[in-house]
């Protein structure tokens, strides 16, 4: 075992996990399903709605999607989340202008 270790560059113990999950599984390799990490507070339809908003009113500022988001969507949310989902769907300030 020994050399079977030193030669793949295992420990022991990764070596003993892998093979319990083979025999479990029959792969080597634990497959995740979904999404990782914590759910997002914005769903899609959300995000679309502030899309429409930005594309509508362009001038308006990020507390001001704040509160309408808070009013018309009943969703309480800071600021920040407000610009890192508008950032991820590719909205920026530059693109605005």
């Amino acid at each position: 075992l020994k050399d079977i270790l030193a030669c793949v560059g295992f420990s022991e113990s990764t070596f003993w996990r892998i093979l319990k999950l083979w025999r479990e599984t029959g792969d080597v390799v634990r497959h995740t399903f979904g999404i990782r990490g914590r759910p997002r507070t914005l769903h899609c339809d959300d995000v679309l709605y502030l899309v429409r908003l930005v594309q509508h009113c362009p001038e308006w500022f990020l507390d001001e999607l704040l509160r309408l988001l808070d009013t018309n969507r009943f969703i309480s949310v800071h600021y920040a989340t407000i610009h890192r989902e508008l950032t991820r769907v590719g909205i920026s300030l530059k693109k605005l202008k």
